[in-house]
């Protein structure tokens, strides 16, 4: 599906939700005059928001009542745009668009960020980890060319790619999805640690480690909107806004290949100023790219 395509759909799909969400009900053909759309397309539509919206004695569509009213915009429009992109979910799985739209904070799963990777290869694995992580059960399973046995918590998507978040031995890890093989689900349950699951909330990537790294920054003033816009930094938090236009930012991190990346993409605007040990690699590396 083109860019124009997806965002049409996108679009369309938060208008149908918000018109459910006020307790509107349409036809289909009511919907494809106003979107001039065929009708065909229509129920394409309301098939992917199949459990959420449903079709009454009088051929309208509704939404299902626990969903009425609850729903703010932003949800919506999130909603829309994650259940336009056909690749993200299991197949043939609405319940995993329903856990979404109850805001996926008591959802098995987790996503952040807008682009992804086809879901299709993975997908009973996906679905046994989901069913494992809400029954509360270990799995075993073979990762980096080790077997082990995990605790899982849940199913993150970080910049498009998922994750298993899950502990090893006790310790917060991620796994990437597309390189568990041999996935076993065991009988024995476990109970899941409050601050684990805090941890996993809190986070805004996928490095779990147990301890945190302030960095502190100072951003030129030619790049400082794209800092206060949004968070482009691991826990960002703008410290001081300078009298040229610049900011003092500092972020926390685990591992020094979750920053660095970051600061070399905007680089000459961008300085790292404590610890000094990370700004002496980050100096060393560039050395090394130009010599």
């Amino acid at each position: 599906m083109s860019e124009p395509d997806h965002e049409k759909l996108a679009s369309r799909l938060a208008s149908i939700l918000l018109k459910l969400n006020q307790g509107e009900s349409f036809s289909p053909q009511e919907l494809a005059d106003e979107f001039r759309v065929g009708e065909r397309t229509i129920y394409r539509d309301l098939n992917r928001l199949n459990g959420i919206a449903e079709r009454s004695s009088d051929g309208k569509y509704r939404i299902v009542p626990e969903y009425q009213g609850k729903l703010r915009p932003k949800d919506l429009e999130t909603f829309a745009r994650l259940v336009g992109v056909e690749d993200l979910f299991p197949q043939n799985s609405s319940r995993f668009l329903i856990a979404l739209l109850d805001t996926l904070s008591q959802s098995s799963f987790l996503i952040r960020g807008h682009h992804y990777e086809k879901l299709k290869p993975h997908d009973a694995q996906f679905q046994q980890l989901d069913k494992a992580i809400r029954d509360g059960k270990r799995c075993t399973l073979t990762y980096a060319d080790k077997r082990r046995t995990l605790e899982p918590y849940r199913l993150v998507n970080n910049k498009g790619i998922w994750y298993l978040a899950a502990t090893d031995e006790g310790r917060l890890k991620s796994f990437s999805l597309s390189r568990i093989s041999l996935l076993v689900v065991g009988d024995d349950c476990f109970e899941p640690r409050a601050d684990v699951q805090r941890q996993i909330e809190e986070e805004d990537d996928v490095w779990f480690g147990e301890e945190k790294t302030e960095v502190l920054l100072s951003i030129a003033p030619q790049v400082a909107y794209y800092f206060k816009r949004r968070k482009l930094l691991p826990l960002q938090v703008i410290d001081k806004d300078l009298e040229n236009g610049g900011l003092i930012v500092s972020s926390r991190v685990s591992d020094a290949n979750q920053i660095l990346p970051l600061v070399r993409y905007w680089i000459p605007h961008v300085r790292v100023l404590e610890p000094g040990w990370l700004r002496d690699r980050l100096e060393s590396d560039i050395r090394v790219f130009l010599a």
